[in-house]
C-alpha cells in the first residue's frame, strides 16, 4: 500500500496542474473576448469622430458660412482680398543697453549665483531620474 499512496498523491498533482492549465486557457479566452469587443467597441467611436470632424469641418465653411449669414439677412459678407490687410510678425524687442556705470559684482553675488547655478543643475538631474 506504501505505492498506492505515492500513486495517489501523483494523480492528485496531476488532476490539479490540468485542471489549472484548462483554467488558464479559460481566463486567457475570457480576455480575448474582451479586448475583442472593446476594440470593436473602439472603432466604432473613431468612426464617429470621425464624422463629427468631418462635420465641423463642413460647417466652418467659408461658403457655408455666407450662406448662413444671407439666409438670416444679417447684412455680414465675407472681406474680399483686396480688403484684408496682412500684418507681417514683430521681431522681439530689443532694448538696448545703457551707457551707465557697470556694476561690480561683490563676493556675495558670486556665492549665490554659484549656488543658484548648482541648485538649477541638481533640479535637472532629479527631474532627468524621474
Amino acid at each position: 500500500m506504501k505505492g498506492s499512496g505515492k500513486i495517489l498523491v501523483l494523480i492528485a498533482i496531476l488532476t490539479c496542474a490540468m485542471l489549472f492549465y484548462v483554467h488558464l486557457q479559460i481566463a486567457s479566452v475570457l480576455v480575448s473576448f474582451d479586448i475583442h469587443t472593446s476594440s470593436r467597441a473602439l472603432a466604432e467611436k473613431q468612426e464617429i469622430l470621425r464624422k463629427f470632424q468631418f462635420k465641423v469641418d463642413q460647417l466652418r465653411a467659408p461658403r457655408l458660412l455666407e450662406a448662413k449669414m444671407k439666409h438670416h439677412d444679417m447684412g455680414l459678407a465675407i472681406p474680399n482680398k483686396i480688403q484684408v490687410v496682412e500684418v507681417p510678425p514683430v521681431s522681439e524687442l530689443v532694448i538696448p543697453a545703457s551707457s551707465g556705470p557697470k556694476v561690480t559684482s561683490t563676493l556675495s553675488s558670486k556665492v549665490t549665483s554659484f549656488l543658484g547655478r548648482w541648485i538649477q543643475t541638481a533640479q535637472a538631474k532629479t527631474d532627468l531620474s524621474s
